[in-house]
């Protein structure tokens, strides 16, 4: 693939005889047109798909999250592809000949604010309570961080999320959960960002329901 600074007299898009060009995170980019394989997909392969496809739909799924919480480590890339470069090699756990997204590994949100200690999860009726204990203020650790919440719900292929939603010294929120989501594995997590939103914390997976 070449990057056109200027173009060839001028950037392109689309098919132009054997090459694609196209406009990426502010720069002209040039590529070959694909060839179909005739080999079969190898088994590293094919695994190799399933889990690109196993990682690349929970991260987009999240991306609200994610757009805020791997911001920094963007450069010529986007926030849910920096997600899965650091979340790749623990993102995965077998079970049997199947290969399932390792929720308790996946980190979203990647900074300095300090994470909740010792968060806990209580479920009553339709409604989830995030609880965490207090903490001694310090540069990044303030009340007045704000607490993200993600519940994720894997059958469904969907989430819940709140962004920035209370403070750190209210210790507590409760979220109500929809219908469908009765009787549904849900895997939850949480992290804080500073009052101004300048500065991120890391996610913390809290705990399945």
């Amino acid at each position: 693939m070449g990057i056109l600074k200027s173009g060839i007299l001028g950037g392109f898009r689309k098919k132009l005889g054997p090459a694609i060009g196209r406009r990426h995170m502010g720069q002209n980019l040039i590529s070959a047109l694909p060839h179909k394989s005739t080999k079969p997909a190898t088994s590293k392969q094919l695994e190799t798909q399933v889990k690109l496809g196993l990682l690349n739909g929970f991260l987009s799924t999240i991306d609200k999250l994610v757009n805020i919480g791997f911001n920094q480590y963007v450069k010529h890339n986007t926030e849910v592809n920096a997600a899965f470069s650091y979340n790749y090699k623990h993102a995965f756990v077998k079970d049997g000949e199947a290969w399932l997204i390792n929720y308790p590994k996946i980190i979203y949100s990647r900074g300095h604010i300090v994470a909740p200690e010792m968060p806990q999860l209580v479920m009553e009726g339709e409604k989830i309570t995030f609880r965490w204990l207090p903490q001694n203020q310090s540069a990044y650790c303030q009340f007045t961080d704000l607490a993200s919440f993600l519940v994720y719900c894997p059958s469904e292929g969907s989430a819940i999320i709140l962004l920035n939603a209370v403070n750190r010294y209210a210790k507590s929120y409760t979220i109500e959960i929809p219908a469908h989501y009765f009787n549904q594995t849900l895997h939850c997590y949480m992290n804080f960002n500073s009052g101004n939103g300048k500065i991120v914390g890391d996610s913390v997976y809290v705990g399945v329901l």
